[in-house]
């Protein structure tokens, strides 16, 4: 597949757009397939004027990056994890928080302004004999704050998509 036609399949993969942030390009309301509120996503992104998505999936994880003017600024994970694992563990080999940053009461996040991790509360969590989670880091720092509310509102997404009921361990 030549560069062109990779760049616009990426794009359409943001599909969905939110109105314009003030920026040259429009906040998506999807990364790669998974909604997203665009007032909790556009406050983590830097200014630009194009965006593009680069998806890429394995057996246990669903990436989505994000890329302002062809450089990649923003990422978001969702993966399995088996049941024993804690959101602590998944901080560790996370990039961007550190398992000591900060954690919501219900310790379900854990975030700091470069990065954060998150707990999925799936429906039928019995059936998938294991745990999703989901991380997220960006190259840019943002605040605490708006990094916890996209954390919050991209583990709500992802609990209410496909991939709570996704058959993890096989590639996709």
């Amino acid at each position: 597949m030549n560069l062109a036609l990779a760049i616009s399949a990426a794009g359409l993969l943001i599909a969905g757009c939110s109105g314009s942030d003030g920026d040259g390009y429009t906040t998506p309301s999807s990364l790669c397939g998974i909604d997203v509120p665009a007032d909790a996503l556009e406050p983590v992104l830097p200014d630009g004027d194009s965006i593009s998505a680069s998806p890429t999936s394995s057996a246990y994880t669903k990436r989505c990056r994000l890329l302002i003017d062809a450089k990649p600024v923003f990422s978001a994970a969702v993966e399995w994890w088996g049941s024993s694992t804690t959101l602590q563990r998944v901080a560790t080999d996370a990039i961007g928080v550190d398992p000591f940053d900060r954690a919501t009461p219900d310790h379900n996040y854990i975030y700091s302004s470069t990065g954060a991790v998150g707990s999925v509360d799936c429906p039928n969590q019995k059936d998938l004999k294991g745990k999703i989670y989901v991380s997220v880091r960006t190259a840019d720092a943002t605040t605490e704050e708006k990094m916890k509310k996209f954390i919050t509102s991209y583990s709500a997404s992802v609990a209410s998509s496909k991939e709570c009921t996704r058959k993890w361990g096989q590639a996709q």
